[in-house]
Order: C-alpha cells, then structure tokens, then sequence
C-alpha cells in the first residue's frame, strides 16, 4: 500500500491483536505504514497481521506483556531491525477490572491494573521517546475513566488518570527531540474487552456512521482519532488529552422530572 499519509513510514501498535489496536493496525497499513504488531495474545496479533497482509499491506506480529520491561524493549527493538526505524507508536494496551464497589478492590487488582495500564504504559513512553525518529508521534490510549472518577472501577480509574498526567508531563521530553504525545480518552467502545464481538472490518473513513448521543463507539471510530494525532496534520498537538466519547462526558445527564 503506498499513497497514504504515513507512506514510507514505520508503526508499532501494543493491544494490536483486538479490538482499537486491531483496526489502527489495519488503517495504518492502508495509508502507507509497515507495522508491528504487538499483544499478549500472540494468536491475536498474528490474526492482525494476516489481515494486513490480506489487504496487501505489511505487517510484523510480536507477543509482548507490556508489564515486563524486557518485552517493551524488544519490541521496539523489532521494528527497528525489521523496518530501520520508527514513526508512530500508539500505545494502547490495556485491561480492566472486574466492575464493583471500591471496598472489593484487592490489592492484587490494584497492583495489577497499575503493572499493567500505568507501569507498562510508562516503559513504552520511556521507549517511545528513545526511539521515535524526529517528527515521529506516540499516543496513549487512556479512557474517560481517566477524566472523571469511576465508582464502579477505581483501580482502572487510577491507572488512567495515571497516564493522563504521564502524557502531559513527557510533552517537553517528546518535544526536545522533535518528537510529540498525545493521549486519546474513549467513551465506551464496541470490543472483545467490553464484552462485544469484535469487528475485523474497516469502513470507509470518510463515511463512519456518527454514533448515538453519549452512545458506543467502534474501534475504528476511536482508531481514527488516533491516526490523525499520530500524523503531520496534528504537528501542533502535544501533550493533550482528546476524549472521544460521544459527548459522554460533555454535561450533566438530564435528570427526571427537570426538562
């Protein structure tokens, strides 16, 4: 594939085997990237990376934990040695916690939320800004639940917040070496990891449907968003945080008998 705006250019993709990671993989390629694909679910990022190459791009799978610092550098290590380097790295794994009050929060989901969505978020920015040629672009998929609290997942909220604040405060970093971050925060999105069947196909971007008011995203509405802050058009971003949320969180709910 050749023509797009990352035409010539290298990505890598964590959270790729499924879901928004899937369908950035998948856009990526169509307008020009080679990309790595990287997920814990070695079959998932390989599934992905078939379906690049269905669609006749290229694309390279890797299985990483993104809590293990080994795997953060191997990874980035890979799409240098396959590709000569690297442009864009959309940095999206994640995982979430079972819903229910604060006081059924364990500390060993607490540590884990935090090794997996905080920690290994933050070994992957390390890795990011070392790494990123000059003009390249990282983003970070953090969630609403990064914004605003979540009575129902506090640990998950805490590790988004978490990565709200490291996207901010490696903005001067990023920028010293020509490089940008950026954060996207999405409502909730039609995925596996939200209990939906996920999706292998991609739309037109130029003809997504606009979803319900405060209503589901798919994975390739929040990819796109993505997409756009990884390119040159963005140049100007950095260091911002982008809900994509449907207006979810854009004012009060209305509430009965009020109008």
């Amino acid at each position: 594939m050749s023509g797009g705006q990352f035409d010539g250019k290298v990505a890598l993709v964590t959270g790729g085997g499924s879901g928004i990671g899937r369908a950035a993989c998948q856009r990526l390629a169509m307008e020009g990237a080679r990309v790595v694909v990287a997920d814990i679910d070695a079959a998932g990022a390989e599934r992905t990376a078939g379906l690049v190459a269905q669609a006749g791009g290229e694309a390279v799978a890797v299985r990483a934990d993104i809590a293990r610092e080994d795997d953060n550098r191997a990874m980035f290590d890979l799409a240098e040695q396959r590709f000569g380097g690297l442009d864009a790295a959309f940095l999206n794994a994640g995982i979430l916690q079972p819903y229910g009050p604060l006081e059924t929060v364990t500390t060993e989901m607490f540590d884990r939320l935090i090794a997996v969505n905080l920690r290994g978020t933050f070994l992957g920015v390390q890795q990011a800004r070392a790494r990123l040629r000059p003009g390249g672009a990282c983003v970070v998929t953090a969630s609403a639940a990064g914004i605003i609290g979540f009575a129902e997942a506090a640990a998950y909220a805490v590790s988004k917040h978490g990565l709200v604040g490291l996207v901010r405060s490696a903005a001067a970093a990023f920028a010293a070496r020509g490089a940008r971050i950026n954060a996207i925060c999405p409502g909730m999105v039609l995925t596996a990891m939200t209990g939906n069947a996920g999706i292998e196909t991609i739309d037109d971007p130029d003809r997504l449907d606009d979803p319900a008011y405060r209503g589901a995203l798919t994975a390739q509405q929040i990819a796109e968003v993505a997409l756009f802050l990884l390119s040159r058009r963005a140049a100007g971003l950095n260091g911002q945080v982008q809900a994509v949320d449907a207006a979810l969180l854009s004012a009060f709910p209305p509430i009965d008998g009020l109008g």
